[in-house]
């Protein structure tokens, strides 16, 4: 069962690793039931903001997988709304479960918004959500979303801890929601 998101997430990962495409940050997060792992790098950046994509493996302890490939455009928010950072766009999810034995993707659309104060520059606040509706939620899918929030301090240049909340979540044609996370979570992001 875990063989084939593994085989495509490290394909993926070395297919980016080898091409003109830079590290951005690699992020490790844990809670007491789930592991995740996520690789975000830039792709380009003009006055107008910057363009990242990422990839990412989500381990739970009730034999839930997920990868993730993400694609944002991130820019401020505006002169008016000074240390808002915004970023819109969209993810490709490929879930598995256990218990119920279930398979499921879908293309979510979503954003983020990242917040850091002038008066305390080295904290930084975050929120992000995708959802993605039945008519682009494949397999036993009919719909998922993630809703994610975190704190984070800058230990050094480039890396940051954090705490945070996750859920992600898919609802199932004729059964019961699937919770494929839904954690506290603390984590490391080194940028590089």
């Amino acid at each position: 069962m875990l063989q084939r998101p593994l085989i495509f997430l490290f394909t993926v990962l070395s297919i980016v690793s080898g091409s003109n495409l830079y590290a951005r940050a690699l992020d490790f997060n844990l809670s007491g039931e789930s592991a995740q792992v996520k690789y975000t790098t830039l792709m380009g950046a003009t006055n107008y903001g910057r363009t990242e994509v990422g990839f990412g493996f989500l381990y739970h302890e009730d034999k839930n997988y997920l990868g993730e490939i993400g694609l944002l455009v991130i820019d401020e928010a505006g002169s008016k709304s000074p240390g808002l950072e915004v970023g819109v766009g969209t993810k490709l999810y490929y879930a598995q479960a256990d218990k119920p034995d279930i398979r499921a993707s879908a293309i979510g659309l979503g954003g983020q918004l990242r917040y850091r104060h002038a008066a305390a520059p080295r904290i930084v606040y975050s929120a992000t959500l995708f959802y993605a509706p039945g008519i682009v939620s494949f397999q036993d899918a009919d719909q998922m979303y993630e809703f994610g929030a975190t704190i984070e301090y800058e230990l050094i240049p480039t890396a940051n801890a954090y705490v945070g909340y996750r859920l992600i979540e898919t609802e199932i044609k004729n059964r019961d929601d699937v919770e494929i996370d839904d954690n506290f979570i603390v984590g490391l992001r080194f940028k590089f």
